[in-house]
Protein backbone atom coordinates (compact mmCIF):
# COMPACT_ATOMS: atom_id res chain seq x y z
CA UNK A 1 0.00 0.00 0.00
CA UNK A 2 2.81 2.64 1.01
CA UNK A 3 6.45 2.19 0.13
CA UNK A 4 9.46 4.40 2.15
CA UNK A 5 12.23 5.42 0.41
CA UNK A 6 15.01 8.04 0.39
CA UNK A 7 15.67 10.72 -2.59
CA UNK A 8 19.14 10.39 -4.48
CA UNK A 9 21.78 11.50 -2.26
CA UNK A 10 24.49 13.36 -3.94
CA UNK A 11 29.11 12.84 -3.68
CA UNK A 12 29.40 12.27 -0.26
CA UNK A 13 32.87 13.49 0.84
CA UNK A 14 34.23 12.68 4.34
CA UNK A 15 33.67 15.40 7.39
CA UNK A 16 30.97 16.81 5.08
CA UNK A 17 27.26 17.71 6.14
CA UNK A 18 25.10 16.13 3.71
CA UNK A 19 21.12 15.91 4.09
CA UNK A 20 18.87 12.63 4.18
CA UNK A 21 15.21 13.60 2.78
CA UNK A 22 12.73 10.42 2.91
CA UNK A 23 9.66 9.93 1.08
CA UNK A 24 6.94 7.81 0.87
CA UNK A 25 4.11 6.96 -2.03
CA UNK A 26 0.75 5.62 -1.70
CA UNK A 27 0.81 2.23 -3.98
CA UNK A 28 -2.57 1.86 -3.60
CA UNK A 29 -5.71 2.76 -5.94
CA UNK A 30 -7.38 4.86 -3.82
CA UNK A 31 -6.53 8.07 -2.08
CA UNK A 32 -5.91 8.30 1.48
CA UNK A 33 -6.15 11.01 4.75
CA UNK A 34 -2.66 10.37 6.47
CA UNK A 35 -1.55 12.70 9.52
CA UNK A 36 1.79 13.01 11.40
CA UNK A 37 3.78 14.57 13.41
CA UNK A 38 7.16 17.07 12.36
CA UNK A 39 9.14 14.01 13.29
CA UNK A 40 7.45 11.80 10.60
CA UNK A 41 10.62 10.61 9.11
CA UNK A 42 13.54 8.96 11.02
CA UNK A 43 17.25 7.60 9.36
CA UNK A 44 19.76 5.13 10.28
CA UNK A 45 23.24 4.76 8.91
CA UNK A 46 25.47 1.72 9.11
CA UNK A 47 28.94 0.78 8.10
CA UNK A 48 29.96 -1.87 6.56
CA UNK A 49 29.41 -4.64 9.49
CA UNK A 50 26.44 -3.18 10.23
CA UNK A 51 26.86 -1.38 13.02
CA UNK A 52 24.89 2.45 13.53
CA UNK A 53 26.84 5.05 12.76
CA UNK A 54 26.55 7.59 15.32
CA UNK A 55 26.39 11.55 15.21
CA UNK A 56 27.61 14.07 17.63
CA UNK A 57 24.51 15.90 18.84
CA UNK A 58 23.65 18.39 20.84
CA UNK A 59 20.89 19.56 22.20
CA UNK A 60 17.70 18.13 19.86
CA UNK A 61 14.04 19.90 19.71
CA UNK A 62 11.64 18.78 18.01
CA UNK A 63 7.68 20.79 17.85
CA UNK A 64 5.01 18.12 18.58
CA UNK A 65 3.28 20.35 15.30
CA UNK A 66 0.76 18.26 13.34
CA UNK A 67 0.58 17.92 9.96
CA UNK A 68 -2.69 16.25 8.14
CA UNK A 69 -3.48 16.00 4.21
CA UNK A 70 -4.86 13.83 1.53
CA UNK A 71 -2.46 11.40 -0.33
CA UNK A 72 -3.33 10.62 -4.06
CA UNK A 73 -3.16 7.38 -5.38
CA UNK A 74 0.39 7.13 -6.58
CA UNK A 75 1.49 10.05 -5.15
CA UNK A 76 4.71 10.92 -3.50
CA UNK A 77 4.82 13.27 -0.18
CA UNK A 78 7.80 14.21 1.00
CA UNK A 79 8.15 16.27 4.76
CA UNK A 80 11.64 16.26 7.02
CA UNK A 81 10.29 18.65 9.42
CA UNK A 82 12.17 21.55 8.55
CA UNK A 83 11.48 24.46 10.88
CA UNK A 84 9.93 22.13 13.60
CA UNK A 85 12.83 20.13 14.16
CA UNK A 86 16.46 20.16 15.14
CA UNK A 87 18.90 19.54 11.36
CA UNK A 88 20.32 16.64 13.15
CA UNK A 89 17.38 14.75 12.74
CA UNK A 90 18.25 14.57 8.96
CA UNK A 91 21.69 16.06 8.31
CA UNK A 92 24.66 13.55 8.75
CA UNK A 93 28.67 13.69 8.56
CA UNK A 94 30.64 10.80 8.09
CA UNK A 95 34.16 10.85 9.24
CA UNK A 96 36.22 7.69 7.19
CA UNK A 97 35.58 6.66 4.00
CA UNK A 98 33.81 3.61 2.48
CA UNK A 99 30.52 1.75 2.07
CA UNK A 100 27.12 2.48 4.35
CA UNK A 101 23.70 1.59 4.58
CA UNK A 102 20.84 3.84 4.82
CA UNK A 103 17.98 3.22 6.29
CA UNK A 104 14.40 5.65 6.73
CA UNK A 105 11.48 4.85 8.71
CA UNK A 106 8.29 6.55 8.39
CA UNK A 107 5.82 6.76 11.19
CA UNK A 108 2.25 7.79 10.32
CA UNK A 109 -1.42 7.64 10.41
CA UNK A 110 -4.18 6.95 7.97
CA UNK A 111 -8.11 7.26 8.03
CA UNK A 112 -9.30 3.47 7.44
CA UNK A 113 -13.14 3.82 7.05
CA UNK A 114 -13.26 -0.03 7.94
CA UNK A 115 -10.97 0.26 10.74
CA UNK A 116 -10.91 4.22 11.95
CA UNK A 117 -7.10 5.51 12.71
CA UNK A 118 -4.45 2.98 12.09
CA UNK A 119 -0.76 3.39 13.13
CA UNK A 120 1.39 2.85 10.76
CA UNK A 121 5.21 2.26 10.72
CA UNK A 122 7.47 1.62 7.28
CA UNK A 123 10.80 0.95 6.77
CA UNK A 124 12.61 1.38 3.69
CA UNK A 125 14.94 -0.63 1.84
CA UNK A 126 18.74 -0.39 2.66
CA UNK A 127 20.23 2.23 0.55
CA UNK A 128 23.85 1.71 -0.54
CA UNK A 129 26.05 5.05 0.05
CA UNK A 130 29.54 5.37 -1.00
CA UNK A 131 31.66 8.02 1.07
CA UNK A 132 34.39 9.18 -0.54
Amino acid sequence: MFEVGIDELPDIHVNQKFEISGFIKNNSNISWEISHGSGMFTYEIFDKEGKAVKQEQNILFRNDIGYALKMESNGIYRNNGLDQRSKEFYEFVIKKPGKYTVKSKAEFRIKNENKGIQELIITSKDYELLVK
